[in-house]
Order: C-alpha cells, then sequence, then structure tokens
C-alpha cells in the first residue's frame, strides 16, 4: 500500500523520542479523538521494533477491525488520516523550534479575537525576549516586525493614533528582514550558478548592494547582514582578499552575534572561496582551508542536523593527504564515519579510506578497501577507477593498468547519463595517462635525454588540453623523469 509505506517510512525516520512525541500528539483528543488512528500508530511502532518485519494490509486490517471483511478503502481512509496528523505534527514542531514565534502568534490571536488586556501584557514579555535573543538575523528581524505592525494597528484603533513609532521600528526591521534575506538567497543562487552555469534574474540586486555598501557603517550591529553580503562579494570580486579577510574577521570576532545556520553557511562559502583559489594556483590557501575547516569541525558548524556531508568529509581528507597531516586525518576519518547520511556512509568511508591508504603509499591496503565501494552512482565509479588507475601506475602494473584504462574507456563511451564533455574529458585523460605510463614504466629501454624530451612533449600536449579530468595529476606525473 502506497500510503501505508509512505506513513511507515516517515516514522521510522525519525528518532525515537521524536516517535514517543508523535505517540503523545495522536493520543491527545484536543488533536485526535478517532481511536483507530491511535490503534494505526501502536501497531506500525510496533512493526518498526521488528527485525525485518512486513505489514501486510490483510492482518492489519483484521487488528484494526476484528472479525469484519477486508475493506480496503476503509484502512486506506485510516492511514490518510494518520498521515494528515503526522504531517501537522511536524508543522508544530518546527513552529515550536522557530525562536520567539509562539509568542508572537499569542499576541496575534489575542488580537483578532479582541482580548486586548492578554495583548498588551504579554506583549511586554515578548518585548524582554527579543532584548535577550541574541542575534540579528532573520528570525529577529521578521519577529520584531510583525510585532510592531501589531503594536501599530492596535495602538492606532484603539488607544492613539498620533504615535508613530512602532509604525517606524515596523519599517526598519521589515527592511532588515528583506536585506537579511535577499543577500542570504543571492549568495547560495550565485554559488548555484558558478557550479551548475545556471542563471537567475536576481531583480534589483545591484541597486541593494549599492546601498548596503554606501550604508555599511549602520549595519555594524547587524552580523547576519555584513555576514551574507561579504559572502557575496567573495563571489563577485573574487580577486579582492579583502572580503575574504571581512569573513575572516567575522569568524574571529561575530561568531557569537550568528546563529547555526548562519555559522554552517559561513564555513560552507569561506572553504568554497579557498577551493576556488586553490584551483587558481594559489597554493598558500591549502592550509588556509585546512585551518577552516579544523576550527569548523570544533565549533560543530560542518554539522548540518548532526550530519556532514560526504563532499566536505571527501574535501577534509583530500586536503589532509595533501599536506601529509596523515595522524589528523585518519582520526577524522574514523571519528566522522558514523556522521555520514547512512544510505552513503559505507560507500563515502571505504572510498576515502582507500584514498587515504593510496597517500600512504599502502597500495595493497588501498586495493582491498576499494573492492567494498559499490558503484551507486556514476561519482563512485569514475574515482574509484581513477584511483585504481593510479595505483597501477604507482605500483608500474602495466597489465593492470591497460586492461583497467580499456574497461574504463568503454564504459565511459557507453555512460548516457554524461555529457559529451564530460565524456571528452574523461578519455582525453585516459589517452594522455595511457601514454603516460608507456613512457615511464619502459623508461629502461631509453636513454635518460631521450625519455626527457618525450616526457617534455607528452607534458607541452597535456598542458595545452582544454578538456581533460585530473589534468593537474598528468602534468604533476609528466615532469618527473
Amino acid at each position: 500500500m502506497q500510503q501505508q509505506s509512505k506513513i511507515v517510512r516517515y516514522i521510522s525516520e525519525i528518532s525515537p523520542k521524536e516517535r514517543e512525541r508523535f505517540q503523545q500528539f495522536v493520543r491527545s483528543p484536543y488533536f485526535n479523538q478517532h481511536e483507530k488512528t491511535q490503534e494505526l500508530l501502536d501497531i506500525i511502532l510496533e512493526y518498526i521494533e521488528r527485525p525485518n518485519g512486513q505489514m501486510e494490509k490483510e492482518p492489519l486490517f483484521a487488528r484494526l477491525f476484528p472479525g469484519e471483511a477486508l475493506d480496503e478503502q476503509r484502512l486506506h481512509n485510516v492511514m490518510s488520516y494518520l498521515k494528515k496528523l503526522y504531517h501537522r505534527f511536524l508543522a508544530i514542531q518546527y513552529i515550536d523550534s522557530l525562536p520567539l514565534r509562539e509568542q508572537l502568534f499569542t499576541l496575534e490571536s489575542a488580537y483578532e479575537v479582541n482580548q486586548f488586556d492578554l495583548l498588551t501584557n504579554r506583549a511586554r514579555q515578548l518585548e524582554k525576549s527579543i532584548e535577550q535573543y541574541p542575534y540579528h538575523d532573520g528570525d529577529y528581524h521578521f519577529v520584531n516586525y510583525r510585532f510592531n505592525s501589531l503594536l501599530g494597528f492596535y495602538s492606532g484603533g484603539y488607544v492613539d493614533r498620533s504615535k508613530s513609532d512602532s509604525f517606524q521600528k515596523m519599517l526598519y526591521h521589515l527592511d532588515r528582514y528583506y536585506i537579511v534575506e535577499k543577500l542570504r538567497n543571492c549568495c547560495h543562487l550565485t554559488a548555484n550558478m558558478m557550479l551548475f552555469n545556471t542563471r537567475y534574474d536576481f531583480g534589483f540586486m545591484e541597486e541593494l548592494l549599492a546601498y548596503v555598501q554606501r550604508h555599511l557603517p549602520s549595519f555594524e550591529n547587524d552580523a547576519s547582514i555584513l555576514l551574507y553580503y561579504t559572502i557575496l562579494m567573495t563571489m563577485r570580486e573574487e580577486n579582492n582578499p579583502e572580503h575574504y579577510e571581512r569573513l575572516k574577521l567575522i569568524l574571529n570576532t561575530k561568531m557569537n552575534t550568528i546563529n547555526a545556520d548562519e555559522g554552517y553557511d559561513l564555513y560552507n562559502f569561506a572553504s568554497n572561496y579557498c577551493i576556488r583559489q586553490i584551483k587558481m594556483g594559489h597554493s598558500k590557501y591549502q592550509r588556509e582551508l585546512f585551518e577552516l575547516y579544523q576550527q569548523g569541525l570544533r565549533a560543530e558548524l560542518l554539522l548540518n542536523n548532526g550530519l556532514i556531508s560526504e563532499w566536505d568529509y571527501k574535501n577534509i581528507i583530500t586536503l589532509g593527504c595533501s599536506l601529509k597531516e596523515f595522524a589528523w586525518t585518519e582520526q577524522f576519518i574514523e571519528e566522522y564515519r558514523s556522521k555520514l547520511l547512512a544510505s552513503r556512509r559505507e560507500n563515502a568511508y571505504n572510498y576515502n579510506l582507500a584514498n587515504f591508504y593510496y597517500n600512504r603509499q599502502l597500495y595493497n591496503d588501498a586495493l582491498e578497501v576499494l573492492r567494498n565501494v559499490q558503484f551507486t552512482d556514476v561519482f563512485y565509479h569514475l574515482n574509484t577507477t581513477f584511483l585504481q588507475l593510479r595505483i597501477y601506475y604507482d605500483l608500474k602494473d602495466t597489465e593492470a593498468f591497460l586492461g583497467l584504462i580499456e574497461t574504463f574507456r568503454i564504459y565511459v563511451i557507453r555512460n548516457r547519463k554524461m555529457t559529451t564533455a564530460e565524456k571528452k574529458s574523461y578519455t582525453n585523460l585516459l589517452r594522455f595517462a595511457k601514454s603516460l605510463a608507456m613512457l615511464k614504466h619502459h623508461a629502461d629501454t631509453y636513454p635518460r635525454k631521450v625519455l626527457q624530451e618525450k616526457l617534455a612533449v607528452l607534458h607541452q600536449k597535456i598542458a595545452a588540453a582544454d578538456n581533460v579530468i585530473n589534468k593537474q595529476w598528468l602534468l604533476e606525473e609528466s615532469r618527473k623523469v
């Protein structure tokens, strides 16, 4: 049953503590007075605890409606209602997680039902909560905007129309809320454009940036605005290091004034800036990036809902190996293995452990671990194969190397998920790698000067080629004699 599989999957994916809260929610007579829905949830929770348990509709219906003939529509209705309750539970959970919102919604509701004594009484409490809120982020300005809008209309309609202080605050926080959200989204979409070559119409972003630039001192206490403005400028003016230095200043002096999501963005965008600089040949940013990663890990700002992205995991390990920080990197591999998404965990762990062994020149260990990598997608197939090629190359196992070259070439040609340009970049890699290996593995058959000349010619051809994946490795190897 499609409805069943969905609701069972949803409930199985939340934590035991959240399941208990959902059960309390479903049993609450305010939210649900339908006993069969409560019974259904109890059965699902029992089913989830069983190893490899199967929930079939016939026995499920029999437990819910003993002695009655199977009625699929009736069962569907109960399943559907439980799913609607789960949707409502998620919404309430989310509202509870947002700072200040419950107090704000209480005041707005009191205004709607004309309970003005409640409104004025609780308004003082919300003002106190706002003063104690540690961040000037989008939530802070949004709540301030709605709160002052409410006070303004209440005062204008029932107290004193001549007072405009609340309305002025409303406009101020509305502007600040918009600026934060506009800059934040422009940052993410600009990064998307750079990564995927997409295009967006950013409206009057240029005018907004000019406005922020002109009034930069007035945003000194708005760390969120400064943060996203600076991030955006690091992408728009990559050759101006002042923007990155300002990011580092925020990192070192204003971390207690930005929330966890903004901290995650800070480390993400700052690290991406370093990565772009490294790709442009500025090697000093390798150490900069490594220290940035370490700082982000200590602050737990590279985690999203307790999980680390498999790409961050890979980048950190690759960088640690490149800097010969092997002891720290090995500890990181094991410590953060459990923080990878469960469905991607084993592949990410095995591939990166193999890469670590390769960099330690433990080639046989690397090959052994690579056997555990499943080709679940193109990324793991291509990267695992390339790592195997480098291992065979370093071992001077010409037969295995050439065999894998041919197998890999056929895979690339037949792959329908790769673009023509991507296929070309990999076939160029294979062509140059084969030429390189034939020269290096048969170096003894050439006089040293002849070998140098042949490698120099190959190096020039690689350097001149436009579309070559892993070009840097080819260039480095063709320089060695």
